[in-house]
């Protein structure tokens, strides 16, 4: 009988009209599916991931972190450290296939390697530098393009020619795979420099544009101007209210947020501007923090098969809004998330959450300021750019203060000139 690994790595000669026609075929299914999924209830959504996990035993089964458990409900199945994950993927996929095959597979991959079909990718990384590794199958990334135009795009910008430009890290085929029919597909390293990518952006005149919050702020900054652009979106990092008030007021399109981990796609913003959880593809438990109203998730992706994710706990620290959103979806409504667990301030008498410190300093500092709070036992350090005012910097400082009600001093430093590394960190927590 043969396996899953020699069912994917075996290449038929299939000629590339059909092949293409099929994975079509699979975008328009998983569209489907989700446009359905939409408007279903919460129970209805429930029943759903209810089936879609019955569904998941085979793949479990050969995945040799979770196998003992197949057939088990959810809730039996141990929660794990993301780290725990990443120190060896050979555990973590059902295609036998070892850790150090896919860490060549995702290395091969950021050279634009072809190794089959087959891909595997690096996530960005965090401020710390850790990256997660993400595989994925020609059937998943049909399926996560198909879910990914469901949620983010209205059905009348499928019937129009799109220029997709990607402003990340690095391109993978899960994102280049969408470049086919309508859509006609670029990806923009964040290496290049703020002109070069400006001026490339300009020349391939996208009509959706995907880049990270501080990237957007430097295009905003810049005065760039691209006339085609129709849909905004932001994510790979937080980004507050005002700022994208002011990306909107800079860039003339609302930005709207994609929330996605190397662990999976966790939630898209409606067009009403909430935030939904993708219940209709994930089992994502929510554990309480403690000292605070927030949670962190603990995530399952019930499409995921080749590189199974069941109950991995992440480190964003979310918050639920609770007001109810006339779009229609039964997706939970979470508040953006503004940081991680461990950029709480523990302070000895009380906690402060990464969005309160976003809210005080925002109010102050607006969306067009760059700024870095870091925190620890013995005092807070808000980093600004040289250019910032002493009076606003005097200011943003006491509002912090007050707004969190700190028992320790607040200093000012006029150090941070740019953003630098994979992902900027606005709230940090320094313990020592």
């Amino acid at each position: 009988m043969a396996t899953w690994s020699s069912c994917l790595h075996i290449a038929l000669p299939v000629p590339s009209f059909l092949a293409a026609m099929m994975r079509t075929d699979r975008v328009l299914a998983a569209w489907i599916r989700a446009r359905r999924a939409l408007s279903m209830s919460p129970g209805q959504l429930a029943m759903r991931r209810a089936s879609m996990w019955r569904k998941l035993q085979p793949v479990i089964a050969l995945t040799p972190a979770r196998a003992r458990y197949a057939g088990r409900d959810l809730a039996e199945f141990p929660v794990t450290e993301i780290a725990d994950l990443r120190a060896d993927y050979g555990a973590w996929n059902s295609l036998d296939m070892s850790d150090g095959e896919l860490r060549e597979l995702a290395a091969a991959a950021e050279q634009d390697t072809a190794v089959g079909e087959l891909s595997a990718g690096w996530s960005t990384g965090t401020g710390g530098g850790a990256r997660g590794l993400f595989l994925a199958s020609p059937a998943e990334r049909a399926d996560y393009i198909g879910q990914s135009l469901a949620r983010l795009l209205p059905a009348r910008a499928l019937l129009k020619r799109q220029r997709l430009a990607l402003h990340l890290r690095a391109s993978n085929a899960l994102y280049s795979d969408v470049g086919r029919g309508r859509f006609t597909f670029a990806h923009f390293p964040l290496e290049a420099s703020i002109e070069q990518s400006i001026a490339g952006l300009a020349q391939f005149a996208p009509t959706i544009l995907i880049a990270p919050p501080h990237r957007l702020a430097a295009f905003a900054e810049a005065g760039a101007h691209f006339p085609s652009l129709q849909y905004l979106f932001c994510g790979s990092e937080p980004a507050g209210d005002a700022e994208r008030h002011y990306f909107t007021e800079r860039l003339g399109v609302r930005p709207r947020q994609i929330y996605q981990a190397t662990e999976g796609f966790l939630a898209a913003e409606c067009a009403n501007g909430r935030l939904h959880l993708n219940d209709h593809a994930m089992a994502i438990e929510l554990e309480p923090v403690p000292g605070t109203p927030g949670y962190r998730p603990i995530i399952t992706d019930l499409r995921r098969t080749s590189q199974p994710i069941v109950r991995v706990r992440g480190d964003d620290y979310l918050e639920l809004d609770c007001c109810s959103c006339p779009c229609g979806f039964a997706g939970r409504v979470i508040h953006a998330p503004q940081g991680r667990v461990n950029d709480i301030w523990r302070f000895a008498d009380r906690s402060v959450t990464p969005p309160q410190v976003v809210a005080a300093l925002e109010t102050v500092l607006g969306g067009d300021n760059i700024w870095q709070a870091e925190a620890g036992p013995e005092r807070v350090v808000l980093h600004l750019s040289p250019l910032c005012p002493a009076a606003i910097s005097t200011t943003a400082a006491r509002a912090l203060s007050q707004a969190c009600a700190l028992q320790v001093p607040v200093e000012v430093a006029h150090d941070l000139s740019a953003w630098s590394g994979p992902k900027r960190r606005k709230v940090v927590w320094r313990d020592g």
